[in-house]
């Protein structure tokens, strides 16, 4: 009789421990850990314990990602309110920047805007925005298209780059750039959806209240 004969007769008879009971501490088997011999219901003990931690180490993950996630929520609500109390919206383009570094311990944030009819540099960086349809994070992002931002960000080892424009547009009005020394801060692994939900409270909150409204010049705030 082969041990797949063996293993399908016992699940065909899930009675058959119970009509032989002694064989539950007859049999033994090799204990995974130690190398003695313990009885069936021993073995059996032992995979269940195995299994428990295993549960309990997802669980105690689960509990983490839930903390982190509700820490994240609550201080998406607090920078959110910061903007919302501000009246002057001249103002809410400097707050935002500065919440975010101090809510989110971010060690550097920028926002820049740019007017319907850019110059020439500010058009090249008005059409990069513009491409992207989502924020982007990477340790070798090239920032040179932003005019003196990759000279003052000299030390930054990862970059996210966050898009702001009107809701149902695809033309970007201005961009948030966040920046730190720790590579792994803004990996490209990172995941975006938050930042997203940033960059579409930033628009609503700095987007000219007119279409046709135009900014003299590229607003840069740090």
């Amino acid at each position: 009789m082969t041990d797949e004969e063996v293993a399908r007769f016992l699940q065909d008879n899930p009675a058959f421990f119970q009509q032989h009971p002694g064989l539950l501490t007859d049999l033994l088997l090799p204990d995974p850990h130690q190398g003695n011999a313990v009885s069936l219901i021993e073995r059996q003990a032992l995979l269940l314990r195995e299994r428990v931690k295993v549960l309990e180490a997802r669980l105690a993950e689960l509990i983490r990602i839930g903390r982190d996630n509700d820490a994240l929520a609550r201080n998406l609500v607090d920078w959110t309110r910061a903007l919302l109390e501000e009246p002057d919206r001249g103002r809410r383009a400097p707050l935002a920047v500065a919440e975010l570094q101090r809510i989110f311990a971010i060690p550097l944030a920028e926002i820049r805007t740019w007017s319907e009819a850019p110059g020439e540099h500010d058009a090249q960086a008005a059409r990069l925005v513009s491409s992207l349809h989502a924020p982007v994070c990477g340790c070798d992002i090239d920032l040179t298209p932003f005019r003196g931002l990759a000279e003052v960000w000299s030390e930054v080892r990862s970059v996210a780059l966050v898009p702001l424009r009107r809701a149902g547009q695809r033309e970007a009005f201005g961009l948030l750039a966040l920046g730190s020394s720790d590579p792994a801060r803004f990996e490209a692994t990172l995941g975006t959806a938050v930042l997203a939900r940033i960059g579409e409270l930033a628009s609503a909150a700095l987007a000219p209240l007119h279409s046709g409204t135009q900014e003299s010049a590229p607003m840069t705030l740090r």
